[in-house]
């Protein structure tokens, strides 16, 4: 964005992370984790494909599926694992979902599996790997990528009767489906995968959907479908503070009585790797979820969202929240949004602090937040002051 070759952020990032020994390969085996990758750039026509690891005797491949398992990891074991995860895709046409090729065809197979699954892949030249991923605010790093000429899975892909049986429905929504999905544990990581490479939806309407897209659809679309429950359930009868850090990201959580309004500010503190100064960026929304994208947070907020959401259904009442995160020079290279999800989650495992009133909640958490003036001149805090039509 700046126009400086070599990027100096980029350089920064790389310059933290382990260094390997570059290679290069024209085909391979090894296991994916599961995991896929869907581009947007010249939308319609997009980079898809599946990822397969080089160490196909690494057991820890395993756990890339859900990036919710690499909660608590340290940010460079996190940042890292991606390097020598290869991603072998081509373009195709995001209508090419009704008719899978046979590329296609083993990246839905790979999105419908549970658990790593060995495939072959065949490139179109060789693919350097051993260097390093490249990060992306919403979703996981990614290694090395390549123009495929084949891809077959060789491995036997478990695959679960509840995600077979959506997957074959072809008169169900998405948004149904997403919500069968999850009742039956299956996880957002797997579902946005489900929805990327065109598995869910009626059969005439189904799409590759880009990944960064398909990550913030699912969070959105669960959270109005909790939204739904938890706005008639009885309100919260006092106001309440939860905390919780990880990878210098500082969250907290102020959830009061009241209808549903939600409300996330984002702090990137002076310091930090991507503002020098400082800068505090918020989303809002109030009575019911946004229509329009939340483009100053953007994604970190249906993730957070949705983290609350859940803890109001968990425990039966309704509510509004407030979101405060700080970001701190700690976090030197973005991860994704499961980050926000998992220590939202995490926080409001707790029991959290107790007050009487927003002014004493919003008092305590000024003293701990980088940025108490923006905290208390924000839209959650002043909207109590406005006269609302049921005071008459």
């Amino acid at each position: 964005m700046c126009g400086i070759d070599p990027c100096p952020l980029l350089a920064e990032v790389k310059s933290r992370l382990p260094v390997a020994q570059a290679s290069s390969v024209v085909e391979m085996v090894g296991p994916s984790p599961p995991s896929l990758f869907v581009g947007r750039h010249g939308y319609p026509d997009v980079r898809a494909g599946l990822t397969a690891s080089l160490a196909p005797d690494d057991n820890s491949t395993d756990s890339f599926g859900d990036p919710a398992e690499m909660f608590g990891r340290p940010l460079e074991e996190v940042a890292a694992r991606h390097a020598n995860l290869v991603t072998g895709g081509r373009k195709m046409r995001v209508s090419s979902a009704v008719c899978p090729d046979l590329v296609l065809e083993a990246t839905q197979l790979i999105a419908k599996a549970s658990s790593s699954v060995d495939v072959e892949l065949d490139f179109a030249k060789p693919v350097t790997i051993g260097g390093n991923p490249t990060f992306d605010s919403m979703s996981t790093p990614l290694g090395p990528s390549g123009e495929v000429l084949r891809a077959e899975v060789v491995g036997h892909a478990s695959v679960s009767r509840k995600i077979d049986s959506i997957t074959g429905e072809v008169d169900v929504l998405a948004s149904d489906a997403m919500g069968e999905l999850v009742e039956s544990g299956t996880g957002e990581a797997q579902i946005s995968r489900m929805l990327s490479s065109g598995l869910l939806g009626k059969a005439e309407s189904r799409r590759l959907v880009p990944t960064r897209w398909g990550i913030t659809a699912t969070d959105d679309t669960l959270g109005k479908r909790l939204w739904e429950r938890v706005r008639d359930l009885p309100s919260l009868d006092k106001v309440l503070v939860f905390e919780a850090s990880y990878l210098d990201n500082h969250f907290h959580i102020m959830v009061t009585p009241g209808t549903w309004a939600f409300h996330m500010m984002e702090a990137w503190t002076g310091g930090s790797l991507w503002s020098d100064g400082g800068s505090v960026l918020g989303d809002w929304e109030e009575g019911c979820p946004r229509t329009n994208y939340a483009s100053r947070v953007t994604g970190a907020y249906y993730s957070a969202r949705l983290g609350v959401l859940e803890y109001l259904d968990s425990i039966g009442k309704s509510g509004a929240c407030m979101v405060w995160r700080d970001i701190g020079p700690g976090y030197w290279a973005p991860v994704g949004v499961w980050l926000i999800r998992e220590t939202v989650r995490e926080a409001l495992k707790g029991r959290g602090r107790s007050f009487d009133s927003v002014n004493e909640a919003v008092r305590f958490i000024t003293s701990r937040v980088s940025s108490p003036g923006e905290l208390e001149k924000s839209w959650f805090v002043n909207r109590g002051i406005q006269t609302r039509i049921d005071s008459f």
